[in-house]
């Protein structure tokens, strides 16, 4: 009687084993894929043949790439910031940067109370401000260099 109960026990663990793993594919492949946020600002197309905001949506503030070995990124493009940015490896965001070292909705940007903030997604890699780790929302200044993997931007304002 105690084997049969010690088989049965071992089947659940094991389906239960087996559960776990079919979802973390599951999870992986979708952050793979790159779930699409829905966009917040209107686009167009830059002269670098990127998607940028238009410039009645920027107010003047934009990111500038200042350091990049991400292919597709590369020092001097800019990036409009309208009321949100997105940045990230994902297919849907505003900012694509095509590294692994970038989760798919890596980070944002967005405008609150007449104020730029930065905002980390829970990103596997963080992401930097100044060289410190954002670990909650925080207020974006003129000059504020935000790093995310092998990318550092410049935010300007």
């Amino acid at each position: 009687m105690f084997a049969i109960y010690l088989m049965a026990v071992r089947y659940v663990f094991l389906l239960l084993l087996f559960l776990s793993i079919l979802r973390l594919v599951k999870w992986m492949v979708g952050d793979l894929r790159g779930a699409s946020p829905q966009r917040f600002m209107e686009v167009q197309p830059s002269r670098h043949g990127r998607e940028t905001p238009s410039s009645e949506s920027t107010g003047g503030v934009k990111m500038v790439v200042i350091e990049s070995s991400a292919p597709g990124l590369k020092p001097g493009d800019t990036f409009g910031a309208g009321r949100e940015v997105l940045i990230g490896r994902g297919g849907g965001s505003d900012i694509n940067i095509d590294s692994s070292f970038a989760s798919t909705r890596h980070a944002r940007v967005y405008l609150k109370e007449e104020q730029y903030w930065l905002e980390d997604l829970r990103s596997t890699n963080g992401t930097y401000l100044n060289e410190i780790r954002v670990k909650q929302p925080i207020v974006l200044a003129n000059g504020d260099r935000i790093r995310i993997g092998e990318v550092t931007f410049q935010f300007v304002r």
